[in-house]
Parts: structure tokens; sequence; C-alpha cells
């Protein structure tokens, strides 16, 4: 339920650019974290390296992420994550089922960090939450794409156990540039 932080990660330290400890929480969102979330959405939203992202109106997105929250709350086919450092959000996953029956045991993964906020392991544990929620769902496979360009991301995922297993071509257009994806997976033994 909307409100409530029915999954919240250990906080752990995290070192800053400049070797400073600082503490990252990673937890499913509250309605208290509305007006950071529909900021941090729009800020994902500008970096076109992030292509599973859109901007929110920042007038009526509160009420729309706030009931698309409250219905996935309900629902069981989504999650969503983000990591919090003191009062801001700088991190976003999120998580869906397949609709069909055939696929329930398949997540979709899509995930945003700030870029100032990159390399220092939020990513990890984003994707380890996200791993742990869909184990407790039964979940056996989980899923992303991810621009074969974008190395940092490519190297997390291989070390966290995602194979490639093929490359989407021109799947995806950037300001009139076609871009090839790779489809990464993790399949949960269970």
């Amino acid at each position: 339920m909307i409100g409530e932080a029915p999954w919240t990660s250990a906080s752990a330290p995290r070192a800053d650019a400049n070797g400073r400890a600082a503490r990252v929480r990673v937890r499913m969102p509250t309605a208290d974290d509305i007006p950071r979330l529909v900021a941090l959405i729009n800020e994902l939203a500008q970096d076109s390296g992030l292509l599973f992202i859109n901007a929110v109106d920042p007038k009526t997105g509160a009420s729309v992420l706030r009931d698309h929250l409250a219905s996935i709350a309900l629902s069981g086919t989504e999650a969503v994550f983000v990591a919090d450092q003191g009062d801001a959000l700088v991190a976003l996953l999120t998580a869906t089922r397949g609709a069909h029956e055939a696929k329930r045991g398949v997540v979709d993964i899509g995930i945003g960090v700030r870029q100032g906020e990159r390399g220092r392991g939020i990513g990890g544990a984003l994707l380890e939450a996200a791993e742990h929620w869909a184990r407790s769902v039964g979940v056996h496979r989980l899923q992303l794409t991810v621009v074969t360009t974008n190395a940092p991301a490519i190297a997390l995922y291989r070390k966290l156990g995602y194979v490639n297993e093929g490359v989407m071509h021109a799947s995806a257009k950037l300001d009139g540039v076609y871009l090839d994806q790779y489809m990464m997976a993790k399949l949960l033994p269970g």
C-alpha cells in the first residue's frame, strides 16, 4: 500500500565522488516521496541514455503517480524501488511482470541512476532489491535491455550474473540515430 514501505534494504555506506561515506537506502517509495519522485523521474527522463523513462507532468504528475503506485501495490505484478541519500532520491528501478499468465515468471527491469551518483554501487543495490522481490513472488527470470555502447551498465549487469542473449538491432531511435540494444537476462534458480 502507498504510504508504507513493505520492503526496505539495510542502508549501506557508499563512497561519494570525493571518497566520503554517504548512506544510501534502497526501498519502495511511500506517499511522502511523490514530489521528490516526480522530480527524479523528470531529471532521469532528460538523460538520453535512459530509454525506459518518460517525463511526468509537474502539475498533474503527482496524483497520477500516486494512483499508479497504489495500483502497483495492489497488483503484485510490478514493483518500484528508489534509492535515497538523506532527503534526496538518487535512483529508481521498475520491475514489471509479464502480462500474460505464461510470462508471469518473467520480470522486465528498467533502472536509472542520477549521473552524479553512478559508479557508487547504487544500481547494484537496486538490482539486488528487485531480485529479492522477484524471488518472493515466484519469478524465475529477470531481463533488461541496454544500449550496446553503455559499457558501465553492461559491466554491472554481467557482474550480477546477467548474460547477453543477443542484439536487438535498430531497436531504438534517438536524435535521428538508430541504436542497438543487448537483451540481457538472469535466471533465478528455484
